[in-house]
């Protein structure tokens, strides 16, 4: 191969008086730093092209079961097996894995139901930490909770805990209430 002015990995000029690496089977010309960087030549062909690691089994895309589509849930058509999102109905996935249609359907319903969920569980927190509203918020968000485990089970691990806080909260302060109430009428008794 014939020398050219300018080094074959990073494009740059060869400056005339500079050290200058050539490659002792196609001859092209690095600056050294290149070519040590490199581990060897750029030229596609060369025998002094440095060895490339094989890609490891986590780089290659996903296939189902081999293949290399897979239906949408959504709408049926066919998708690409590592695809995060229908092409024809934009349907959207949490993950590559090959879903049936109810699968879809319930986390995709359960993903719509998620805000009302949230907004439910700072407002039993409310009501559980003001003392005046501690029984409702205590009671209602025992039962509540309760009924909607799973739900909140799907949401940032930061509303599970404001539920179970809200709930021991609420609870102990009407039991507090409770107990306080019950000396008031013994007091009153005698």
């Amino acid at each position: 191969m014939a020398s050219s002015n300018l080094c074959a990995i990073c494009q740059s000029p060869l400056v005339e008086g500079a050290p200058v690496t050539s490659c002792p089977e196609c001859h092209a010309q690095y600056h050294p730093e290149c070519w040590q960087e490199n581990g060897g030549c750029a030229v596609y062909g060369c025998s002094q092209v440095p060895t490339v690691e094989q890609r490891r089994s986590i780089e290659i895309p996903v296939s189902y079961w081999g293949q290399e589509n897979k239906p949408c849930p959504s709408c049926g058509r066919e998708i690409l097996a590592v695809a995060l999102r229908c092409r024809h109905c934009g349907a959207t996935f949490s993950s590559a894995q090959p879903q049936g249609a109810d699968e879809f359907q319930q986390r995709t319903a359960l993903e719509g139901r998620l805000p009302r969920v949230r907004r439910s569980v700072i407002w039993l927190f409310i009501l559980a930490i003001v003392p005046c509203t501690a029984p409702f918020g205590g009671i209602i968000g025992l039962i509540w909770f309760t009924a909607h485990k799973q739900e909140v089970a799907a949401l940032p691990s930061l509303y599970p805990a404001l539920s179970k806080i809200g709930i021991g909260i609420g609870l102990g302060q009407t039991a507090i209430l409770a107990i306080m109430a019950m000396l008031y009428s013994v007091s009153r008794a005698h």
